[in-house]
């Protein structure tokens, strides 16, 4: 892990923040390869410019009031709801601000919606995954400390104490470890996410498969995958918010992305069986 990256390029030095980096590459990934994808399902670069802009905009604005909504311990500092840096963000909060920018924006270019999001799976796994790096080599948001062949030790951060000297019950001075190793949520999360990826892509390049089904199937892994990760990761947000609302969320999302995935197929069995032959790509 190194928090600071220290680069030379052509005899100069210069030094990057980690996270910081890696979400501008992350950003940087996300857009190129969302104006190819864009682009494969006919919309044109203007328009995929409008709809990126709006969406960036929107993820940052929903991820930023979904994490005030369930974190509000985090803004007893520094940090505010208006602030700019680049911390107090829910990923999720940002799907759905994200989400509600495609909506608006494809019914002004009356454009057809599944298409889309089956070509935006590839550019959010690219994006989710070189930001997640960034989360590594920073240190943060690592998982619940463990004892197991999973632990990493993370580095302390400046002025951080690793060992401490504490007086515990009939035990007496006992030395205590303040940096235990944690579980590496932040490696877990992209590595699942990736694997969920190949089928995803499978069936959007083959083509063989009502539009909207590859979306979905990553969408169902995806949130499959944010569920398990839920109960290794740590978090500062009040209980209710951990073992009630996400969950709930989760399930919602699970449950509707299970029921629509069930009426895409059924839709592509029956037009199979009616044509008597291989169905024509329908996206």
């Amino acid at each position: 892990m190194s928090p600071v990256l220290h680069l030379e390029l052509f005899g100069a030095s210069a030094a990057f923040q980690s996270y910081g980096l890696f979400a501008a590459l992350a950003a940087a990934a996300g857009v190129v390869l969302a104006i190819v994808m864009l682009r494969r399902e006919r919309l044109g670069f203007l328009r995929s410019l409008v709809l990126l802009a709006a969406m960036a905009v929107c993820f940052f604005i929903g991820a930023r009031l979904w994490n005030w909504a369930v974190n509000p311990g985090g803004y007893a500092g520094d940090l505010t709801l208006f602030s700019f840096r680049m911390a107090g963000f829910s990923l999720y909060g940002g799907i759905a601000g994200a989400f509600a920018a495609f909506l608006a924006v494809t019914f002004v270019f009356k454009h057809s919606r599944w298409p889309l999001l089956d070509a935006f799976v590839l550019p959010a796994a690219a994006a989710l995954v070189v930001a997640r790096v960034g989360c590594f080599l920073n240190g943060c948001c690592g998982g619940k400390p463990t004892t197991g062949w999973l632990g990493m030790r993370f580095p302390a951060g400046p002025g951080e104490t690793v060992l401490s000297i504490q007086t515990l019950p009939f035990l007496g001075s006992v030395e205590v470890d303040l940096n235990p190793p944690q579980y590496p949520t932040q490696l877990m999360e992209p590595a699942l996410a990736l694997l969920g990826l190949a089928p995803a892509l499978w069936l959007y390049f083959r083509g063989k498969v009502s539009a909207g089904v590859p979306f979905l199937v990553y969408g169902i892994w995806f949130t499959a995958v944010r569920w398990v990760l839920l109960y290794f990761r740590t978090l500062t947000y009040p209980e209710y918010v951990v073992n009630i609302i996400y969950p709930l969320i989760y399930a919602v999302l699970l449950a509707g992305g299970l029921a629509l995935l069930i009426q895409k197929l059924s839709q592509t069995c029956v037009e199979l069986l009616e044509s008597g032959k291989k169905a024509p790509p329908l996206r």
